[in-house]
């Protein structure tokens, strides 16, 4: 499966450890496309409906659209890299706008 930058995937994060996020649920694809060709693993951000108002830069809101059933909350601080075969099925994909505006929280946590 072809992964670019700014698609959300289904992604498997079982098992988590601690207070990680789990579960078969929603992801950002981060990393870019020229990485994500010749590494094994991809860079991830996970979505969650819980939505929590004026997070920013922890969380980015990404209403529903597609095959994405619900709207959600990208959560930035949760980034991960993980192994492409925990990649299920690809559900959707972010604006331009959105992908720069979590690269700007991205910046901004890791400043």
């Amino acid at each position: 499966m072809e992964l670019n930058r700014g698609d959300i995937c289904l992604v498997n994060f079982n098992p988590a450890k601690g207070d990680e996020m789990g579960k078969l649920r929603p992801a950002i694809i981060i990393s870019s496309e020229e990485d994500n060709d010749i590494l094994d693993t991809v860079i991830v951000i996970p979505l969650s409906t819980v939505i929590e108002r004026d997070t920013i830069p922890y969380r980015f809101y990404i209403n529903a659209r597609d095959k994405l059933e619900r709207d959600s909350d990208a959560c930035i601080y949760e980034i991960r890299a993980l192994s492409k075969t925990r990649i299920k099925e690809k559900l959707s994909k972010l604006s331009s706008d959105e992908m720069i505006s979590i690269q700007k929280c991205l910046c901004e946590i890791v400043g």
